[in-house]
């Protein structure tokens, strides 16, 4: 019976130092893969005097798309680099008039992607064995391209134009991630610019 006991001892001490979980410290590695959820006013795209709006669409849909990795250089700082994806826009029909002054029915053909990559400072202010809270700040590169055709019933031609933006990426945000395992868990970050405002992923940390 004893050596049962003591088995089970051995069994049960060896499962608790498995799966025991340790604060995040200076050498490791994060991966954040995550999605954002855009706000209603980056879906929708239409001209201030524009009414009677029918058969509205979203070109892309409401999430968009990234991840992040980050070395910690002390235990309270890390150090990496954040890269998104977003497509945004919309299309529609609507009445406006024509070069009669009659009314004619228009499609509003709206399309915006961004690709970010920006490097991140974060700054870890409370660190436990199951919680790593953060506030950080990135700086980097956007590229943005925006198409969109306005087509009159009267000129199928339409028209069609792209042009990029500022190729400049900022992001100021606070964050937590929740470890379920030693290196397995959830992360949620708000945040300023560079991305959408809510984001929501998978923390692997190694």
């Amino acid at each position: 019976m004893k050596k049962k006991i003591l088995l089970l001892g051995i069994i049960l001490a060896s499962s608790v130092s498995l799966f025991a979980q340790t604060e995040v410290a200076k050498g490791d590695i994060i991966i954040d893969p995550y999605v954002g959820v855009m706000q209603s006013n980056m879906l929708r795209s239409e001209p201030n005097d524009v009414n009677e709006i029918s058969n509205w669409k979203l070109n892309g849909g409401q999430l968009a798309y990234g991840g992040r990795f980050e070395y910690m250089l002390a235990d309270k700082f890390g150090l990496g680099i954040d890269f998104n994806y977003v497509k945004s826009g919309s299309k529609y029909d609507y009445i406006g008039t024509d070069g009669q002054g009659n009314p004619a029915t228009y499609t509003w053909d709206y399309t915006a992607k961004k690709i970010r990559a920006m490097v991140r400072m974060n700054y870890h202010f409370v660190q436990n064995e199951t919680v790593d809270a953060y506030m950080g700040g990135g700086l980097g590169y956007k590229h943005t391209t925006r198409a969109w055709t306005i087509s009159d019933p009267n000129d199928q031609s339409g028209l069609e134009q792209e042009k990029a933006l500022i190729p400049m990426a900022f992001r100021l945000a606070v964050g937590t991630r929740f470890y379920f395992t030693q290196n397995i868990g959830a992360m949620i970050e708000l945040g300023l610019g560079g991305g959408t405002p809510l984001q929501f992923g998978l923390s692997v940390k190694i």
